[in-house]
């Protein structure tokens, strides 16, 4: 465990939402951790999404020297947005592989993967207030194939008076910018409709997900607040009288 980690912001908390990476910053300041954040563009997974492969090999080739530099000495890079995790790891290896490509893949970990690796080599601070708040946990996509799908809950477990309510590991429909296309939008919610109806069973008092675009995509079909789990750890470290959120 080194004690400086490099972090991959990603597009969704560098210009929607900041609060993930502040409260990211908080909870590894709390460990020691220093969080070097480096040059950076988009990951480029939209981009290849959208058949645009020239526009994500300049990004993927960009990330990679920037990230390759500045973990140059053995940091670990963290990352709070599953696209750009699998982007990074996994994705964009058999399109523009190269040698140090490889090795920036090896050191990518996703930050609820790594909170859990820490708490299980007896290094993660389990000095929480208590959060009560009935919890429905949504695993999106691109962790789940990476086959992250325990970890973050079982951090979240941590914190006493959460109570998860529901895990859910079905695709919320949104698909990146899929969802976000007119033409894809009944198809999108027709997909979108078992999330929902997950949620609504289990009347959860928040929604958490990692994922900023399956956010945006449950909170629209249910109306219920979604945040991302590191801001619901955070907030857990953080006494009543100071609480932005809760």
């Amino acid at each position: 465990m080194s004690e400086k980690l490099v972090y991959f912001t990603g597009c969704f908390t560098n210009y929607y939402n900041p609060d993930v990476g502040k409260a990211l910053f908080a909870i590894l300041k709390r460990h020691g951790i220093e969080l070097i954040v480096p040059d950076q563009k988009c990951c480029g997974m939209p981009m290849m999404a959208n058949g645009n492969r020239e526009g994500a090999k300049k990004n993927f080739d960009y990330n990679i020297d920037s990230l390759y530099e500045a973990s140059s000495p053995g940091y670990d890079i963290i990352t709070t947005c599953p696209s750009c995790n699998m982007m990074l790891k996994k994705e964009g290896l058999p399109f523009f592989e190269s040698e140090k490509a490889r090795t920036v893949s090896k050191r990518v970990y996703d930050a609820g993967a790594y909170l859990y690796s820490m708490n299980l080599k007896g290094k993660l601070d389990k000095d929480f207030y208590e959060l009560p708040l009935k919890v429905f946990y949504h695993n999106p996509c691109h962790l789940k194939v990476q086959h992250i799908t325990k970890e973050p809950v079982e951090v979240l477990k941590l914190i006493p008076g959460i109570e998860i309510v529901g895990v859910n590991k079905n695709c919320c429909g949104m698909s990146g910018s899929y969802g976000m296309k007119k033409v894809n939008k009944e198809r999108s919610k027709e997909i979108g409709q078992k999330v929902w109806s997950e949620v609504t069973l289990h009347k959860p008092d928040i929604i958490t997900t990692e994922c900023g675009g399956c956010g945006l995509q449950i909170n629209g079909g249910t109306g219920i607040r979604v945040v991302h789990p590191i801001v619901l750890l955070n907030e857990a470290y953080t006494p009543v009288r100071d609480r932005k959120i809760f």
